[in-house]
């Protein structure tokens, strides 16, 4: 089939197509590779974490009482910390472009689905209310008290304060209480670990309930970059933390 360069050449009932073929936001690709960086440094972090155990414990032997900043204290940390940053970061990039491929996931969905008249007014929804609507016309009404509308409501709730530049782990009702309350604990490795499984998993049920719900065969299909996500999460959830957020210990399965 020639490429469509007008969208005069879409046609209306959504059961006329593929083609055309859905261009997606590419966002799952990042996942994927957001996640690829996470197993590799959390494989990283393992040895790291024992070594820089076993550092302290013979640092603070030697100066039970140290100094408030001690260039050795860092020394010893300091690679452990690097490591720290960089999970941090791809773990935020992981969640943050799992949000946008649920919601590309379900505007495709919408349009391979639903007659255009329909289709199109949802755009302006929010991912939960699509979500609603979307599985309410293809026959699976009462999402809203599913598992998978709480995760999603979470899920873009954690998208809308990280692009509004709040933290994630604060209530955004005020720019007070967001930004200048200290918690009592700041996140560490383990929340954000056990974040990054929830929310990206929130994106891997999304493309599976689509899969289920929609009555077009090109988007009841399996998505690669799917399956490579569901696989990459249940390697990231062989590792196994103790202790707190600040003080842990890691291992792996």
């Amino acid at each position: 089939m020639p490429e469509v360069f007008d969208v005069g050449q879409i046609p209306d009932d959504p059961m006329h197509m593929p083609p055309p073929y859905w261009r997606s936001s590419g966002a799952v690709f990042q996942v994927v590779s957001s996640l690829q960086k996470l197993l590799a440094l959390l494989n990283q972090l393992v040895p790291l974490n024992r070594k820089t155990d076993e550092r302290l414990k013979a640092y603070f032997e030697e100066k039970p009482d140290p100094p408030e900043e001690d260039l050795e204290f860092s020394d010893i940390c300091d690679d452990l910390w690097q490591c720290e940053h960089e999970i941090g970061l791809v773990v935020e990039t992981a969640i943050l472009t799992a949000a946008i491929a649920s919601e590309d996931h379900l505007n495709m969905c919408a349009v391979f689905n639903l007659h255009r008249d329909v289709s199109e007014p949802l755009e302006k929804l929010s991912p939960t209310e699509k979500l609603q609507v979307i599985s309410a016309l293809l026959d699976k009404p009462g999402i809203t008290g599913k598992a998978l509308f709480g995760e999603l409501k979470l899920l873009s709730q954690w998208r809308n304060a990280y692009a509004h530049g709040h933290c994630v782990d604060r209530t955004t009702k005020t720019l007070r209480h967001n930004h200048l309350v200290t918690p009592a604990e700041l996140p560490g490795i383990p929340s954000e670990i056990k974040d990054v499984i929830n929310m990206v998993g929130c994106c891997v049920r999304i493309y599976d309930h689509v899969a289920l719900i929609s009555k077009n065969p090109y988007t009841r299909g399996k998505s690669l970059e799917i399956e490579e996500i569901r696989s990459l999460l249940r390697e990231i959830a062989r590792f196994r933390f103790s202790g707190s957020d600040s003080v842990y210990e890691v291992t792996v399965e």
